[in-house]
């Protein structure tokens, strides 16, 4: 996938973060169900923000390597 659809994607994830535990999962009264989603949530923006910045390069390292 493209960087943009990865960005692209961290920003539905975001969205849902604020969308679903105000929305569909208002009645809910436990609040490790709005933990349980914040944690997933988090974890999953994170792992698209390692696969985004995987193909970043240090200017220095890029220099190097056209020696």
């Amino acid at each position: 996938m493209t960087t943009s659809r990865w960005i692209w994607s961290v920003w539905v994830l975001v969205l849902l973060g604020v969308v679903l535990p105000f929305g569909p999962l208002s009645g809910v009264q436990a609040w490790y169900g709005s933990f349980l989603l914040w944690t997933l949530m988090g974890v999953l923006v994170i792992v698209a923000n390692v696969l985004i910045t995987r193909r970043f390069v240090d200017a220095d390292e890029r220099e190097s390597d056209h020696e």
